[in-house]
């Protein structure tokens, strides 16, 4: 259940910006939206996952885990609903531009719940293997963010791109049906009586999710985008974005597997690193094959950064668990909101290539603060 839940999050996810090129195209099969206006279908799902995010500690308290996973699954059920007949108002930008605010709402309520849910379960799973643990079920969700875009590819070809959201629709009852068939036994270190109080310490972990959530959504949302204006077509500026999920994914699954045998601490400190020098120098790559390779390895060298941070502090603040995991969660939207809406309104008047080198700065200051949490919170390689 928490590996599958993870698979279909991460279709239900990256759906919305995987078809980012057609709601931007202006030709006859485009929705014809602005790249700012792109931007802005966004802000009611970053508002509404750090919201479901943070409030879910609190109701799951009251109606426990099961009720969250459940509400959340639906949301994001109907979030693809919305998608799959936004394709009948594609003449009427108006109207298709205000259902696909309703779905992208409905999709961050979703998202927020279900990952915040299954985060803790997971980390209780395997108790002497958490990092591994934790990392599955994110490779399975950036396996979900993989899958979407070069599924979304596959049926474009055929004029059909609308048809794989109600498909993630119905997967997703099939989901909710499973986890109604479920019982769910309450655990004292999810739901622990001091699971609502929120440690100082824990902000230093917020900032760096934060922070983390600004560069990948930079990739995740604005990355096929990005790769029309460097001169790519729409198949291959697709092929970029679910290549940058597909690194994310097996990156997750390498260090989930690896980490079993080996302290991969190093790899997790100097990955930002990486990435904040890819950053900086993909605006500057010419050729369709070095951009989507770039984008692949971008997301290789962000796997690990996310899920890791989520078991390092769950262990840190084990009596705070769903707590740690709701911010941890609302942290990543609010990263990943940030970047969609700075580049959505400035990419009006300033190009990507600078803004792009702007979010390079952001990764060294995430792992400056990396370094300093490894200072004041010890890392375990079992955390």
């Amino acid at each position: 259940m928490v590996y599958l839940g993870g698979l279909l999050t991460g279709l239900a996810l990256i759906l919305y910006p995987s078809v980012g090129p057609i709601l931007t195209d202006t030709g006859s099969e485009g929705f014809g939206f602005s790249s700012g206006q792109f931007g802005n279908l966004f802000i009611p799902q970053t508002v509404f996952a750090i919201i479901s995010a943070l409030s879910s500690p609190f109701l799951a308290k009251v109606f426990g885990i099961k009720k969250i996973l459940l509400f959340g699954a639906n949301a994001l059920l109907v979030s693809m609903l919305l998608l799959y007949f936004s394709h009948f108002l594609i003449l009427q930008k108006t109207e298709a531009w205000m259902l696909l605010l309703v779905g992208t709402t409905f999709l961050g309520t979703g998202f927020g719940m279900v990952i915040t849910g299954l985060n803790p379960i997971a980390f209780a799973l395997f108790p002497t293997n958490k990092v591994a643990s934790v990392a599955a079920l994110h490779f399975f969700l950036g396996l979900g963010t993989a899958g979407a875009p070069l599924l979304l590819g596959l049926v474009q070809k055929g004029g059909s791109w609308f048809n794989l959201p109600l498909v993630v629709a119905g997967a997703l009852l099939l989901f909710v049906v499973l986890v109604m068939f479920l019982s769910f036994e309450k655990n004292k270190a999810l739901l622990s009586p001091k699971g609502l109080k929120v440690p100082l310490g824990l902000w230093v972990f917020v900032a760096i999710v934060t922070l983390y959530g600004v560069c990948e959504g930079t990739f995740g949302s604005f990355g096929s985008v990005f790769l029309k204006s460097q001169g790519l077509n729409v198949a291959q500026a697709s092929l970029g974005l679910a290549l940058f999920w597909a690194g994310l994914a097996f990156g997750r699954i390498l260090f989930s597997l690896v980490s079993l045998k080996l302290n991969l601490n190093w790899f997790y400190m100097v990955s930002l690193i990486v990435v904040g020098i890819l950053l900086y120098l993909i605006p500057s790559i010419k050729g369709a094959g070095l951009n989507i390779a770039t984008m692949a390895l971008s997301g290789f060298f962000m796997s690990s950064i996310f899920p890791r941070s989520v078991s390092w502090a769950t262990e840190t603040f084990k009596d705070n668990a769903v707590m740690a995991s709701g911010l941890m969660v609302a942290s990543l939207q609010f990263g990943t909101g940030i970047s969609t809406n700075f580049l959505g309104i400035v990419s009006k008047t300033q190009s990507f290539a600078l803004l792009f080198k702007i979010i390079a700065g952001v990764a060294i200051i995430a792992f400056v603060l990396i370094i300093f949490a490894s200072k004041k919170f010890p890392q375990d390689n079992t955390t």
